[in-house]
């Protein structure tokens, strides 16, 4: 069953480019499924750009401009990692920053943003009211980069206040 879902998935991501994947399963305190996915969508994309980012390594810092600055060094590492050019350009907030790495992507590129998983959390909000900024300028995302957000339900429960919620007009729900 695994195997079928995983080929779904990766079915939804080529066809849409703003996917939530949401399982009861994926929770912090027994991350085995998630680490399961997160693997198996490694080895999928290995001849593209793949790049996981633990929204929990943005929960020290207390500004935008620091989270971009995190976010940038996380690309950069992944670049580096497969004999790319790093990032060079600077953002001052993470749409901007995904936007304008957008551009320079000249092969299909796969972001996973992981762990949202406390819908009270105003870290977790903040993040998915960036990304709902990004995903609300689709047409200055390169259609090379596709964003997977894993959560623990879906993300359109969360309550982004005073912006709208990312519900299934930016961003396209998937059970796991």
């Amino acid at each position: 069953m695994a195997k079928e879902t995983l080929k779904k998935l990766k079915n939804e991501i080529v066809s849409k480019q703003f996917l939530n994947c949401y399982s009861r399963q994926f929770s912090p305190e027994s991350p085995e499924e998630l680490e399961r996915l997160l693997s198996d969508l490694k080895n999928e994309y290995n001849k593209n750009i793949y790049v996981e980012i633990d929204i929990r390594a943005f929960e020290d810092y207390e500004t935008e401009e620091e989270d971009v600055k995190a976010l940038l060094e996380l690309i950069n590492r992944k670049l580096t990692a497969k004999g790319l050019e790093p990032v060079h350009r600077q953002a001052y907030s993470l749409a901007t920053a995904l936007s304008r790495w957008s551009e320079t992507l000249d092969t299909k590129t796969l972001l996973v943003f992981h762990c949202f998983h406390d819908r009270y959390s105003e870290k977790e909000k903040d993040i998915l009211r960036s990304l709902r900024k990004a995903i609300s300028n689709k047409d200055r995302i390169s259609g090379y980069l596709r964003i997977l957000i894993t959560s623990n339900r879906k993300i359109s429960t969360w309550e982004l206040f005073p912006e709208s919620n990312l519900d299934d007009r930016h961003v396209t729900p998937f059970e796991y």
